[in-house]
């Protein structure tokens, strides 16, 4: 935001200060609206000399506020109740692939940008395609997913391609039908109480087997793994929280051990961006096992000399401040097209739609995909070959 902006309040250290303050006692709409220009990627946590949990501190900071703090509150307040209540989502997501077919948009049209977004389920998953490649699934070998909103609602070719990475790693997927949003959106507005109902749900959901739990979607795997901590300590909810999260394993992580390498080949190799989500990349681990991963099956990785830097999406940030978010993309999206990538591929749910809208709205030519397509991709590629040799 600093960047953008250039103000001292945009700062980490300016809402440090002003919570000090007598301002922070009864929070006028300036207050709020400067706490709610935070996309909480938590940059300033890593070079904080006092190693203080910002992103914390400002999601407590808010959950004092008015249900409708900050511009956007209204948008923001519906699409978190949205994302809350899965089969309001689902009916949405259907109302919106029907605009698709019957409405005649400009192709600069907000809406036309948003409803592109929008996938139809696909009656066969990608699985069923992909068996000549498949290992037969050894005694224990399953595990439970979470497909999180994105896969589950919006781009279901997200699932149906995880579900083809786990077939070529001979795992079975359960995917528990009572899931709901992880509930980081409600954590990042303040909103205790609903974050923790959601936690809540999923432990219950995922409460019939011990075995690992991965997400599609970076942002989900970073919040699942947070569990502990929006319970007291003392509560038997705590307990569970945290052998949940002791389940919760990274998509990259786990796939990287486990994916099939390809034989080396001379043909030309696919050239991609891969953007860093920010909840992973201030460790060292989340910054190297999918630029791994991604090697290992035989991409070349177009990598930026200054490192990686946020999209902007931040959330449901951008509804509120669409101008600031666009603002940020403009950067990060000069770093992926000055490497001419072939296409641009990451796992955050967010980062991932906020490409696709930025891409289009330029008319820039590489493809946006989520990993788990891109990575489908490759493999259903090397089996069309293989097959007409």
């Amino acid at each position: 935001m600093f960047r953008v902006d250039g103000r001292e309040s945009m700062t980490a250290r300016g809402k440090m200060h002003l919570l000090g303050t007598a301002l922070a006692e009864q929070p006028s709409g300036v207050f709020t609206d400067l706490f709610s220009q935070c996309l909480l990627c938590g940059a300033c946590e890593q070079v904080c000399p006092r190693d203080l949990p910002i992103t914390d501190i400002v999601s407590k900071a808010r959950s004092r506020f008015s249900l409708f703090y900050g511009r956007g509150g209204l948008e923001k307040v519906a699409a978190r109740s949205v994302l809350a209540r899965p089969a309001l989502l689902e009916g949405l997501v259907r109302t919106g692939i029907s605009l698709q077919r019957i409405l005649s948009l400009p192709a600069d049209s907000g809406l036309r940008l948003r409803l592109a977004l929008l996938e139809q389920r696909n009656p066969k998953p990608a699985t069923r395609n992909s068996k000549p490649e498949t290992r037969n699934p050894e005694p224990g070998t399953r595990i439970s997913y979470f497909s999180g909103c994105l896969a589950r609602h919006l781009q279901p070719s997200v699932a149906d391609s995880t579900h083809q990475l786990l077939a070529q790693c001979g795992v079975r997927a359960h995917v528990p039908a009572a899931q709901h949003c992880c509930g980081l959106a409600s954590w990042s507005a303040g909103k205790r109480d609903q974050a923790r109902e959601l936690a809540r749900k999923n432990i219950q959901a995922f409460a019939d087997s011990t075995a690992p739990i991965i997400t599609s979607c970076a942002s989900c795997s970073s919040h699942l793994l947070s569990y502990p901590d929006l319970f007291d300590r003392n509560t038997p909810w705590h307990e569970r929280a945290c052998r949940f999260a002791e389940r919760v394993q990274e998509f990259t992580d786990f796939f990287n051990t486990r994916l099939p390498r390809p034989k080396p080949k001379d043909e030309p190799q696919l050239r991609v961006f891969y953007h860093d989500p920010c909840h992973l990349r201030f460790t060292e681990a989340g910054r190297n096992t999918p630029r791994l991963l991604l090697k290992s099956q035989g991409v070349v990785l177009a990598e930026p000399e200054d490192g990686p830097s946020c999209c902007g999406q931040g959330g449901l940030f951008h509804l509120g401040y669409p101008k600031t978010s666009e603002a940020i993309f403009q950067t990060a999206a000069d770093k992926a097209l000055a490497h001419a990538p072939d296409c641009i591929t990451t796992t955050c749910s967010g980062c991932l739609m906020q490409y696709q809208q930025g891409m289009t709205r330029r008319n820039a030519h590489p493809r946006v995909v989520h990993l788990a397509n891109l990575l489908a991709e490759l493999f259903t590629g090397r089996e069309r070959n293989q097959q007409s040799r």
